[in-house]
């Protein structure tokens, strides 16, 4: 074993604090179908580091098309938990088996580690994080004990493509130091219908010399996929896959990785004032601009929910400092707001996913401060500033 064993040790003792102090998440005050859950899978690469396995989804779903995403759906059911919502989405995704007995057959077993607090995504669902490391008795074999039993196959109609990351390179900008695999990695302190919010970018090539050998197997479903669809679905989803039209509070905090993998004539260097973020995370995949080389754009909340987890696990003393998750936000948004109480959005909803908080907006303009009380938006203003 080692030093990033050991952290994960440690994380289980990580408890998520839950809205005003309560025991119980509010994912369990929400109507079922606003519920869902996401699995964070952990295992050890091929240098002993923390490693996070990523999906994207496939380019036909109608919800965030082409994203790169964490295994993870919707609740079926009110007695589903987020482990077994999560564990389930993600059989379901890529293949690996929900029932751990029959995964023990084979030598593995995925310990079910910790929950971070809930997070609330751009369409208004409530979703909670479930952490889980992977480990294999026969350490010696892993490779071949994967390759030929575990039998990990994506769902066309789910996911098109499954890749892996260092966990830490999703620190920044909490520690600016030398990325393990990451090309790029940007953060933006924004603004949603006035509230303090991050969107952070962080790219990673899609052919990386540095993945495990069991997801190099598995069959990529992407090329042929963006192929037949070419540019119309940009053009008719661009709504959904682009962020909320949200507005920087200040420039663009980046940095440019010189990784093993890539020339070491190309220096780490910061990148300001990049305002169109129209191009984000499209399709989850792009080519990069610098070295015309496929990479993946891991963005939004999958890269807000892995920066908190790589926060957590390798920055433990900045634990309580800052309000990681939204529990305090979805409550307020329930309870005092009148959303996420019904199974459709309602038209609050859908303004708000809209919404602006830019300079040229007239102080009318449709935010959280016209649906929560005076006294509950400046409290979330504080709770959540930057």
């Amino acid at each position: 074993m080692g030093p990033e064993t050991d952290l994960v040790a440690q994380l289980r003792d990580y408890v998520a604090p839950a809205y005003r102090g309560s025991k119980m998440s509010v994912w369990h005050k929400l109507p079922i179908t606003r519920r869902s859950a996401v699995f964070i899978l952990l295992f050890l690469g091929n240098m002993g580091e923390l490693r996070v396995l990523l999906t994207k989804r496939s380019s036909r779903l109608r919800n965030f098309p082409g994203h790169v995403a964490l295994p993870g759906g919707k609740a079926d059911n009110g007695l589903e938990s987020e482990w077994m919502v999560s564990r389930r989405e993600m059989h379901e995704e890529i293949g690996l088996s929900s029932n751990d007995d029959a995964l023990a057959k084979l030598g593995i077993s995925i310990e079910h580690i910790t929950l971070l607090p809930s997070y609330l995504s751009r369409t208004f669902s409530c979703v909670r994080p479930c952490v889980g490391f992977m480990k294999f008795s026969n350490e010696g074999d892993v490779e071949t004990t994967i390759a030929s039993k575990l039998n990990l196959v994506l769902n066309p109609g789910e996911s098109s493509s499954i890749f892996s990351c260092p966990l830490k390179d999703f620190l920044y900008p909490v520690v600016d130091e030398p990325a393990r695999e990451a090309l790029e990695r940007v953060s933006y302190n924004m603004k949603w219908g006035g509230i303090p919010w991050s969107l952070r970018s962080y790219t990673f090539l899609q052919n990386n010399p540095n993945e495990v050998e069991w997801l190099k197997h598995i069959k990529d479903l992407s090329a042929s996929e963006d192929e037949e669809l070419g540019e119309e679905l940009d053009m008719s989803d661009k709504g959904r896959i682009t962020p909320p039209n949200m507005t920087p509070l200040r420039s663009a905090s980046s940095s440019r990785s010189a990784s093993p993998m890539r020339s070491t004539s190309l220096q780490p260097k910061d990148r300001k004032g990049k305002q169109d973020l129209s191009s984000w995370g499209r399709l989850g995949s792009r080519t990069d601009e610098e070295t015309n080389e496929k990479i993946y754009d891991v963005w939004g909340l999958t890269a807000n929910i892995l920066h908190d987890l790589s926060e957590i696990v390798y920055a433990r003393d900045r634990v309580g400092k800052r309000q990681i998750g939204e529990e305090e936000m979805i409550y307020c948004l329930y309870e005092f707001g009148h959303l996420m109480q019904q199974k459709e959005r309602s038209d609050a909803e859908v303004k708000l996913i809209h919404s602006s908080n830019s300079p040229a907006s007239s102080e009318s303009a449709f935010g959280f401060n016209s649906i929560l009380p005076e006294e509950e938006f400046s409290r979330l203003k504080k709770l959540y500033k930057l």
